[in-house]
């Protein structure tokens, strides 16, 4: 009677764990949704409302720019901000180009066209290392 008992227990375990891996089986989970943002290029240039007369930092919208940039960095969506040459460039991390593009228009300087920008689609194939240079002390 006992043997019976075991030997039915067994048949009816063995009997829902072939159940639940079948239903298993045929409800796979979808894989997560990629949240990881995009990266976007964004080169800055001078727009045609650059006074040529003035430095940059007494070009009119010049400390909203500063500010914009400031708050995209500590949103965690400006990865990176360069000079080179007489242009500017940015990482931006967004949704898609959309979000990115409006990150942008933000900017009081762009809106003014103080500044111009060109957006692009950034794929990093080869990860380094940049840190930013020690701002000298002008005298």
């Amino acid at each position: 009677m006992f043997s019976a008992l075991i030997a039915r227990s067994a048949v009816l375990i063995g009997v829902a764990l072939l159940a639940w891996h079948s239903v298993r089986a045929q409800v796979q989970p979808s894989p997560p949704a990629t949240t990881e943002p995009s990266l976007f290029a964004v080169e800055i240039t001078i727009g045609p409302k650059w006074d040529p007369t003035k430095p940059a930092q007494e070009q009119h919208y010049f400390r909203e720019h500063s500010s914009n940039l400031k708050r995209l960095r500590d949103a965690g969506a400006l990865v990176m901000g360069a000079r080179y040459s007489d242009k500017g460039l940015l990482v931006l991390a967004a949704r898609d180009e959309s979000h990115a593009r409006s990150m942008m228009e933000e900017d009081a300087s762009i809106g003014a066209e103080v500044f111009s920008y060109q957006l692009h689609p950034f794929s990093v194939f080869y990860g380094g290392t940049v840190s930013p240079r020690l701002r000298q002390a002008t005298q």
